[in-house]
C-alpha cells in the first residue's frame, strides 16, 4: 500500500515538474502591441467614459486595432481637420482670400466724388499675425493704394459690405457664455484683429488701486468698465474680463496680487462689419485720407455698374491652416469654413459648407451617419464623428499631392502648437503630429505617426464623457501614440 502511494505521488510530481520546464509560447511584438493597448484602454479610472480608438498601418494597409470606431463622438476640435482637410484639396494650397475695393463716382484732381466700396470674401487675417503684430498694416497699405492711383479725398462714403456670408455670426451649438470669449468671435466676411480687443492689465504699485489696462487695438467702438483692484502680494486674486452680452461693453473685475505679471486676454466684439469700419476710419485718418462723407455698413451694396480699384490677397492658404491646426483657432476655421460654402456652392453658410464637407466624405467612402457637420470649428456639440471616419480624412490626406501642407499644419509632439507640452522625451516627440480637441469632458487625438521600422500610422483617439481631469486623459492619448512610436516588428532580446 505504501509503495502505490509513493508511486502515485511521484507521478504527480512528475506531471507537476513537466508543466514547469514547458517552454512558455512566444510572444510576437505585434501581440505584445495589442496587449499593451488593450492594457490601456482598460483604464479603471476611464470605466465610464466613452472611448473610441482607430488605428491602421499606412504602409500596409493593415487595420491595428480598433473599439468603437463607428461610434459618435464629439469631437471638439478634431473638427478642423475636416475643415482644412477639404478647403486644401478643394481650393487649393495656393488659394487666397480676396477683398475688392470698389468705386462709383468718378475720378478727379485726386478727389473720388462718389462712394467706395470695401466687398469682404471673409478674409481671417486681417490683424497683425502675418504684418509683424501691426494690427493697422493691411489698411495702411490700402491708403499708400489709394494714394498711388492718385485718390487723396473721398467726396462720399465708406461702404461696407459683408454679404459674401450671411449674417449669423456663431455657429449653431455654440454655448451663450463663450461668447465674450476669443475662441468664440463672431463670424463675418468682413473682419478685423480676429474680432476681437486684445486686453494688457497690470496691477498698480499700493494694495486697493484700481488695476490699470491697455486695450488694442484703442478705439471707441468697445467701452471698458474697470471694476478690478489691486490686493496684497501674498493674495489669491483673480482678474475676471466678461462683455455684456449683445454690446460692445468689456467689465474687468477681481484684481490682481501687487508685483504680479501683466494679464492678457483677448475679447470678442460684436458686429464684425461696423468694428471693421471703426477701424478703418481710424487707420485712414493717420494716413491722411479724407472722406466727407460716412463709414457707413451696407449688405449688397456692390452694383455691377461700380468700378474694381484694387483687391487685396490674404497669405496663402497653406500658411492660413497652420494657424487652424498648430494654434487651434476657431475664428480662422469658421472663416474658412464660410467661404468653402461661398465658393463651390455660392452661399456663405454654415448649412452649405456642411454640405460640401458631407459631399467629399461621401465620395471618400465615409457614410453619412458617420460625420455629423454643424460648424468648422468643432465648438459645436452638435458634430458628431466616428473615428473611423477622421481615419478615413486622414488616410485620403497622406495620399493626396497636397499633403505636405495638410501634414506641416498639424501640431508636432513636443515641439509647437497644441502639442508642445506633451510626449517630451519620449519616442513620439518630433514624430507624432496630430490635432487636439477639447469642449468640457470631451478630449480628442488624431493625427499620424511613425514606428522605428519606418511605418507609418493613422490614429483617431475619442474619449468623450470622463469624469477624470483632462490632464489625464492626455496622458492616456499619449501613452498610445508612444506605444505605437516605440513599435518595432523585430524581436527584442531578452
Amino acid at each position: 500500500m505504501l509503495k502505490r502511494l509513493l508511486f502515485i505521488s511521484f507521478l504527480f510530481l512528475l506531471s507537476c515538474r513537466s508543466e514547469l520546464v514547458t517552454p512558455t509560447q512566444t510572444v510576437t511584438p505585434m501581440e505584445e502591441l495589442l496587449r499593451n493597448i488593450k492594457n490601456e484602454l482598460n483604464d479603471p479610472y476611464l470605466s465610464q467614459a466613452h472611448i473610441g480608438l482607430y488605428v491602421e498601418d499606412l504602409s500596409t494597409g493593415t487595420i491595428v486595432f480598433r473599439q468603437n470606431a463607428r461610434r459618435l463622438f464629439t469631437p471638439a476640435s478634431n473638427q478642423k481637420l475636416y475643415t482644412t482637410a477639404v478647403v486644401l484639396t478643394t481650393l487649393g494650397a495656393d488659394y487666397r482670400f480676396k477683398t475688392d475695393l470698389l468705386i462709383r463716382g468718378s475720378l478727379r484732381d485726386s478727389v473720388l466724388t462718389g462712394d467706395l466700396i470695401v466687398y469682404g470674401r471673409g478674409d481671417p487675417a486681417i490683424s497683425g499675425r502675418f504684418y509683424d503684430d501691426d494690427a493697422y498694416a493691411v489698411f495702411k497699405g490700402w491708403a499708400d493704394s489709394l494714394r498711388r492711383r492718385g485718390i487723396k479725398a473721398i467726396r462720399g462714403d465708406v461702404i461696407a459690405d459683408d454679404s459674401y456670408f450671411d449674417d449669423k455670426r456663431l455657429g449653431d451649438g455654440w454655448n451663450w457664455d463663450d461668447e465674450p470669449y476669443y475662441y468664440s468671435a463672431q463670424i463675418g466676411a468682413l473682419s478685423f484683429n480676429d474680432n476681437c480687443v486684445d486686453i494688457t492689465v497690470q496691477p498698480s504699485v499700493a494694495a486697493g488701486d484700481s488695476v490699470r489696462y491697455r486695450a488694442y487695438p484703442a478705439t471707441k467702438y468697445v467701452r471698458l468698465q474697470n471694476h478690478a483692484r489691486t490686493w496684497p502680494e501674498d493674495s489669491l486674486a483673480r482678474l475676471r474680463l466678461g462683455r455684456k452680452r449683445a454690446r460692445n461693453i468689456i467689465t474687468l473685475a477681481g484684481g490682481l496680487p501687487a508685483g504680479g505679471t501683466a494679464y492678457k486676454e483677448s475679447i470678442t466684439v460684436e458686429e464684425p462689419a461696423l468694428w471693421f469700419l471703426e477701424n478703418l476710419k481710424q487707420a485712414w485718418r493717420q494716413k491722411g485720407i479724407s472722406v466727407g462723407g460716412r463709414y457707413r455698413y451696407q449688405r449688397h451694396a456692390v452694383l455691377n455698374s461700380d468700378s474694381l480699384l484694387f483687391v487685396h490677397h490674404s497669405p496663402p492658404l497653406s500658411e492660413l491652416i497652420r494657424v487652424v491646426n498648430k494654434k487651434s483657432h476657431n475664428f480662422y476655421a469658421e472663416q474658412i469654413f464660410k467661404a468653402l460654402g461661398a465658393e463651390i456652392r455660392k452661399k456663405g453658410t454654415a448649412a452649405e459648407a456642411a454640405g460640401v464637407v458631407r459631399d467629399w466624405l461621401t465620395a471618400r467612402g465615409v457614410a453619412l451617419d458617420e460625420a455629423v457637420i454643424a460648424d468648422g470649428s468643432g465648438l459645436s456639440r452638435m458634430n458628431q464623428i466616428a473615428p473611423i471616419a477622421t481615419a478615413t480624412l486622414l488616410k485620403s490626406l497622406y495620399f493626396h499631392p497636397d499633403f505636405k501642407a495638410f501634414y506641416n499644419s498639424l501640431p508636432v509632439a513636443g515641439v509647437d502648437g497644441t502639442l508642445k507640452g506633451r510626449m517630451k522625451n519620449s519616442p513620439a516627440e518630433k514624430v507624432a503630429r496630430a490635432k487636439t480637441g477639447y469642449v468640457r469632458h470631451m478630449r480628442t487625438l488624431s493625427g499620424y505617426t511613425r514606428d522605428r521600422d519606418g511605418h507609418d500610422y493613422v490614429f483617431s483617439i475619442m474619449v468623450n464623457h470622463y469624469a477624470v481631469p483632462t490632464a489625464y486623459v492626455n496622458h492616456f492619448q499619449d501613452k498610445l501614440v508612444i506605444l505605437l512610436s516605440n513599435f518595432s516588428r523585430k524581436q527584442r532580446s531578452e
